[in-house]
């Protein structure tokens, strides 16, 4: 059973209570200025929302140096300061790396520490430091392997990044992606379940769109699974 571990937090956003723009809500008393900033500097480069994108919600893991793991959950549940529908809400757990390990090197086992309830009570707070039990891994769904599975992995086990093209968070290709990578890679792999660009530089990221992307040469770029 995964015990439980810690984690401090911040949110960065956009809010229908303040006339900040995007702007730090709230974070815990642990989080340094440099895990704010850096989170800061993430949560921009995520990328500008293309025309007809729905309400989402996504999640993304970067490392910071070697210090601590950022998993951030980005939601598109709240209007902007000027009442405009589909502002941004980033919501970032710091946990360090052993921690990270300990919780399978999974996004998705954070799920539980995610909060979407933030108000004009939490402007300017100081968080509380925060204690989850990670989620157990989601069981392989019955039925034929998304044939781009293996491919990913076979890319992302030789270090090539990965772009998918996707209409939808690719949560449930990249569970079944993670669920076939080592220990090891999930561990240096940085993922992004969508994105509106790659400025971060995810190893494996899903796009709606793929227009603005200039490959290098050195990744696999895989467009809309053909219905």
């Amino acid at each position: 059973m995964f015990r439980a571990i810690r984690c401090e937090q911040a949110v960065y956003g956009s809010f229908p209570f303040w006339s900040r723009g995007y702007a730090m809500l709230a974070a815990s008393a642990g989080c340094p200025p440099d895990w704010r900033e850096a989170m800061r500097n993430a949560c921009q480069r995520f990328g500008e929302r293309p025309a007809g994108v729905d309400r989402f919600r996504s999640r993304f893991v970067l490392p910071l140096g070697r210090s601590a793991r950022m998993i951030v959950q980005v939601d598109s549940l709240a209007r902007d300061d000027q009442g405009r529908p589909g502002a941004l809400v980033f919501h970032a757990l710091f946990v360090s790396p052993w921690s990270y390990r300990r919780a399978g090197a999974s996004p998705w086992a954070f799920a539980p520490a995610f909060r979407t309830d933030w108000t004009a009570a939490d402007q300017d707070a100081v968080l509380p430091q925060g204690s989850l039990k990670p989620e157990r891994p989601a069981p392989e769904p019955e039925g034929p392997l998304d044939p781009r599975v293996e491919p990913i992995v076979e890319a992302l086990n030789r270090r090539r990044r990965v772009v998918v093209q996707s209409p939808s968070p690719a949560d449930e290709l990249f569970q079944a992606v993670w669920r076939r990578l080592p220990g090891s890679t999930r561990r240096r792999t940085s993922v992004a379940t969508w994105a509106f660009g790659n400025a971060n530089q995810f190893d494996l990221v899903a796009m709606p769109r793929l227009g603005g992307l200039r490959p290098d040469g050195g990744e696999l770029v895989l467009p809309m699974e053909a219905e």
